[in-house]
C-alpha cells in the first residue's frame, strides 16, 4: 500500500549567485535532469503537482511505499541540492471521515447519547 506525502519546495536564494553563467549550469546541472526524472514519476502514477507559475517553487504530492523511498526520490534529485524542501504526509479523505466518525462515536457513547448518524 502506498502513502501520500506533499512535498513543497522553494529554491535558496543564496543558490544562484546571478551570474547568467551559474544559471545556466544550475540548469543544465541540477534542474532539468530533475524535471526529466520527475516527469517520467508523473507518467508512472509517482508524483503529480507543478511549480508555482513564474516563481520559483512549486508542490507536489507523491506516491510512494513509505517515508524511507521518499527520501530515496528526493536524494536522487540533483535539484534538491538547491531547493528547501517541507514534506507533510496526507492523510486519505476516506480515512479522516472514519477517523471523525469514530471520535463522533466516543462522545456519544460517554455522553450517553444514542442518535444515529
Amino acid at each position: 500500500m502506498s502513502e501520500r506525502f506533499l512535498v513543497i519546495i522553494k529554491l535558496r536564494e543564496e543558490s544562484y549567485g546571478g551570474s547568467s553563467e551559474e544559471a545556466a549550469f544550475m540548469l543544465v546541472d541540477q534542474v532539468i535532469p530533475s524535471l526529466e526524472t520527475m516527469e517520467r514519476m508523473e507518467r508512472e502514477g509517482k508524483v503529480t503537482g507543478g511549480f508555482f507559475v513564474g516563481q520559483t517553487g512549486g508542490m507536489f504530492i507523491f506516491n510512494v511505499e513509505d517515508d524511507m523511498e521518499l527520501d530515496k526520490v528526493l536524494a536522487s534529485l540533483p535539484i534538491m541540492n538547491v531547493y528547501d524542501i517541507e514534506i507533510a504526509p496526507l492523510q486519505s479523505i476516506g480515512s479522516a471521515l472514519d477517523r471523525d466518525r469514530r471520535i463522533v462515536d466516543g462522545v456519544r457513547a460517554a455522553a450517553g447519547i444514542n442518535v444515529p448518524r
